[in-house]
């Protein structure tokens, strides 16, 4: 009798160590799968090719010439148009920073004509591309995380080779995200300085001005279709992909996004957005068809409560993404120049 107790009881713990095996294997096997399967997505992600950039739309312009310069500490070559006006001196600088998978078109060949527009009306402009975009080399982008270094370097390049004039940084989807990024790395490096008693330029070796000679410079930013982080881009990418058996990916990838280019830290621009005492012109529609609706609507409904007379707000009926010039260029176009030009006056 208690050998078969014995016996029993063995068999029982054998059961319980084999189903705990069972269970651990299986744990392990699905933390396998959301690992391998968030890096093999961001890695996707990031490597698509961006739209290149047409030969014809430089037909519209009246004067411009090809520049260039590097990011990725002098290893990666950024490729754009530096786009003049006969206004002398012009009256702002604007520098395009462009969305995932775009290029220093953001609207296609329609944006020609807001360039030439803009143009016309004083205003000079940097349209360049982005890290592995258009005509610029990079094996990878990442919805703008290291894409802010791109930003820092088209204001030292505009810094350097352009008049004394503001500059306005013009952000579209993604690149929106680039930008604050940048200007948050500049105030860390400024807080340094205040610190050390020495210039910092930062820990990028391709950059050489000082942090407070750059945000000096930023006179007003205007962004279409901005949220309030780069993980909300990368989201909305996977979401629209709609892969139900792989339910995980939508809040993993952005952290396999952020691994690959060795920063895991996420940042939300929700309090920079909403206290920034810089003019702010803000485009999107009454409904994003992207991005959902917490990822942009309370931060610029904030934005306008806090700070009314340094805030403009077009706002295209429907729904819509990146897509408020498409759907009516004039009204676009309008009321950026209502901003600029109420912020950046023509001489006497």
């Amino acid at each position: 009798m208690r050998r078969k107790l014995k016996h029993k009881s063995r068999n029982v713990k054998r059961r319980v160590v084999f189903s705990v095996f069972i269970v651990f294997t299986v744990i392990l096997a699905f933390f396998l799968l959301v690992v391998i399967s968030s890096l093999v997505k961001a890695d996707r992600l990031m490597k698509i090719d961006g739209e290149p950039v047409s030969p014809y739309a430089t037909n519209r312009f009246t004067s411009f010439r090809s520049v260039g310069f590097t990011s990725g500490k002098g290893q990666i070559p950024l490729k754009g148009w530096l786009i003049q006006t006969r206004t002398t001196p012009p009256r702002a600088t604007l520098i395009i920073v462009h969305q995932q998978g775009g290029n220093r078109l953001p609207y296609g060949l329609a944006t020609a004509s807001l360039y030439s527009q803009l143009t016309k009306a004083g205003f000079q402009i940097l349209a360049f591309d982005l890290r592995h975009s258009g005509e610029s080399g990079g094996e990878m982008s990442s919805f703008g995380y290291a894409e802010a270094e791109d930003v820092r370097m088209a204001l030292e390049w505009t810094i350097r080779n352009t008049s004394d004039t503001p500059i306005v940084l013009y952000g579209f989807g993604s690149g929106t995200t680039a930008i604050f990024r940048m200007m948050d790395q500049l105030q860390q490096n400024i807080d340094s300085e205040k610190i050390d008693g020495q210039p910092d330029t930062g820990s990028l070796s391709s950059s050489t001005l000082p942090a407070t000679e750059i945000k000096k410079r930023i006179c007003a930013l205007v962004f279409d279709s901005p949220a309030r982080d780069s993980d909300d881009y990368i989201r909305a990418v996977v979401r629209q992909e709609n892969n139900r058996w792989l339910f995980w990916l939508k809040n993993t990838t952005p952290y396999a996004v952020r691994m690959s280019i060795g920063n895991s830290k996420k940042a939300d621009y929700f309090s920079e957005f909403t206290t920034l005492t810089l003019p702010l012109m803000i485009f999107g529609h009454e409904n994003d068809c992207v991005l959902p609706e917490e990822a942009y609507r309370p931060m610029i409904e904030e934005r306008l409560r806090l700070h009314p007379t340094w805030t403009s707000f077009y706002e295209a009926k429907g729904s819509g993404h990146l897509s408020s010039y498409d759907d009516d260029p004039d009204g676009y176009t309008e009321a950026l120049l209502d901003f600029l030009q109420k912020w950046f006056p023509a001489a006497n």
